[in-house]
């Protein structure tokens, strides 16, 4: 399992007028840790785009427990628990300072080249996550 924890705080423009951190920024911030994620294992999505390779979105889920607001501090993990193949999948989990668990999520990603055909993830891409997954069970970076 490879995991890491990005911070955001709420801020004033993503919230509704329930006063609420809005429901698709949960969206955004998903992208936000997966990126995060991949960066501090040394895989870059703008590397990935200019070798060829696009990772699009095929699902994504967010299950709302406790509602965000604005200036509140959250921290998003995202984790990859498998090897990719033809897929890779991640899972989200939002908490507040305090710890406690607001919003639990999904995405499920494929890898295509720039003509938009389904492709096997690039072969230094399986090499690193090979490697993390081979270096612990757990690693949190």
């Amino acid at each position: 399992m490879i995991e890491h924890t990005s911070e955001i705080r709420v801020r004033y423009a993503e919230t509704d007028q329930m006063r609420f951190a809005h429901h698709s920024n949960y969206i955004t911030w998903f992208e936000l840790a997966r990126i995060n994620l991949l960066r501090e294992v040394g895989i870059s999505y703008a590397q990935l785009e200019k070798d060829g390779y696009l990772m699009p979105v095929l699902e994504v889920s967010a299950r709302f427990i406790r509602a965000a607001h604005f200036d509140d501090r959250l921290f998003i993990k995202a984790v990859i628990e498998e090897e990719p193949r033809a897929k890779l999948a991640f899972k989200y989990e939002v908490y507040d300072e305090q710890g406690e668990l607001l919003c639990t999520g999904h995405s499920l990603h494929s890898f295509m080249n720039r003509k938009e055909r389904a492709v096997k993830p690039p072969a230094s891409f399986l090499t690193r996550v090979r490697e993390l997954m081979k270096q612990n069970s757990n690693i949190t970076v």
